[in-house]
């Protein structure tokens, strides 16, 4: 598609053609790039914005399966130490495993 733009200021044309001349384009080539990439930017914007929403919640998401993961750990290190009580194992010994891990005993914890 075709554009023609009329009373263009002297200066902005000739500043136009010194930048088309460094890049080694013509001034259609010059300004067809410049207005692609202004109609492009509101795109460019949008997906960004979307990219940084979708990044935040998978941010979230992967911290609340990382809280699950150390929930999960505790109890099964709790199940652990019933199953060695179950077993006959020193209390004390279930104690030291739990404290190791954080957990300290059911009674401490009351």
């Amino acid at each position: 598609m075709d554009i023609k733009v009329r009373d263009v200021d002297v200066v902005s044309v000739k500043k136009i053609d010194q930048e088309a001349k460094k890049k080694g384009l013509s001034r259609n080539e010059f300004l067809k790039r410049h207005l692609d990439k202004f109609a492009q930017y509101d795109v460019f914007k949008e997906e960004r914005n979307e990219f940084e929403k979708l990044w935040k919640e998978n941010t979230k998401v992967m911290e609340e399966f990382l809280e699950a993961q150390i929930n999960l750990y505790k109890k099964i290190e709790r199940f652990e130490a019933i199953v060695l009580l179950l077993m006959d194992v020193d209390e004390e010994e279930v104690n030291e495993r739990l404290a190791i891990v954080g957990l300290g005993s059911d009674r401490d914890n009351e």
